[in-house]
């Protein structure tokens, strides 16, 4: 069936997720990039309830290695990207 080749993600969520950093990949933010994502990939912070998207299930699992390395630099990139003070790598 040539309709059903390629690659399968979630489901989109019906209602518009607002997560952290304008819907930007953490994992992009990390690499100095800004990679929007529609949040079909997503993780809620334990400890702040910040909601994270990301663009791909494999971001989400190579950030969910350490987020307590990656949140800083997004965080710290973000700022930068946004032309606040901070300096992105």
């Amino acid at each position: 069936m040539e309709e059903h080749k390629g690659i399968w993600k979630w489901v989109v969520p019906p209602v518009k997720m607002h997560g952290a950093f304008d819907d930007h990949d953490p994992i992009g933010l990390v690499a100095g990039k800004l990679i929007p994502a529609d949040c079909a990939f997503n993780w809620t912070d334990p400890d702040n309830h910040n909601l994270y998207c990301f663009t791909s299930a494999t971001s989400l699992v190579y950030f969910l290695n350490s987020p307590q390395t990656y949140l800083p630099e997004a965080e710290k990139n973000w700022q930068a990207l946004r032309g606040k003070p901070g300096k992105a790598r």
